[in-house]
């Protein structure tokens, strides 16, 4: 009866620590410094033996209100970094990209990011995201397609192109983009017509070419 006794108290005894300080006893790591006030209140955020549930998440952080105001309500600065496509996602999602437990940085409790969380519209509307990431080039200033015609959702480069995603007056500019491919040789310093004249859109070697197209001397 004694082993019995010993374990039944030991349950007891744990059991009581566990409500009393479960900061100690149960958390895995220090919580980040917006949730410090919970670090004692694990049933705020967590049910027993089920863990996190992304519903809890909501009761704090409204969708609609992320990168708009805190979760006291005040108005973020127009400048926040943080971004308006959690209104395109399901509201229990939550766990998917956030941990916590990770330490007082909120930055670590993020995991790697994955596109595929995104509603199938949203993806297609990469520059919500992606506005302040946009080059100020000539290609980018004039292609009409999306980022995803180019570029993956990996990383940016490499990247593919295609000249069909150009507007039909900016693919007839060719050298706004490609200034600093022009030769410096005579013929090209004559040549006052479009790039396509010669080349093709997928190489510039071979080329036609028709005498007939220089202008006079």
């Amino acid at each position: 009866m004694k082993p019995l006794f010993v374990f039944i108290t030991s349950t007891i005894i744990l059991s009581a620590l566990a409500l009393a300080v479960p900061d100690l006893l149960l958390n895995p790591g220090p919580l980040m410094q917006g949730h410090q006030t919970l670090k004692r209140q694990c049933l705020e955020c967590h049910k027993p033996f089920s863990g996190a549930s992304a519903l809890q998440c909501i009761t704090c952080h409204k969708q609609n209100d992320i990168s708009v105001r805190n979760v006291a309500g005040k108005l973020l600065p127009k400048d926040s970094t943080k971004v308006l496509f959690h209104r395109g996602l399901s509201a229990t999602s939550c766990v998917d990209c956030h941990a916590d437990h990770k330490g007082v940085d909120a930055a670590k409790a993020v995991k790697p990011f994955m596109h595929s969380a995104l509603s199938h519209s949203l993806q297609k509307e990469c520059i919500t995201c992606h506005k302040n990431q946009k080059p100020e080039d000539a290609v980018h200033r004039y292609a009409k397609g999306n980022c995803s015609d180019c570029h993956s959702s990996k990383n940016w480069k490499p990247a593919t192109f295609d000249h069909a995603t150009l507007t039909a007056a900016s693919a007839r500019q060719c050298i706004d983009c490609h200034k600093t491919d022009q030769p410096n040789d005579e013929l090209h310093l004559k040549f006052t017509l479009s790039c396509s004249e010669c080349h093709s859109t997928k190489k510039w070697k071979p080329a036609t070419f028709d005498h007939s197209k220089l202008t006079a001397a």
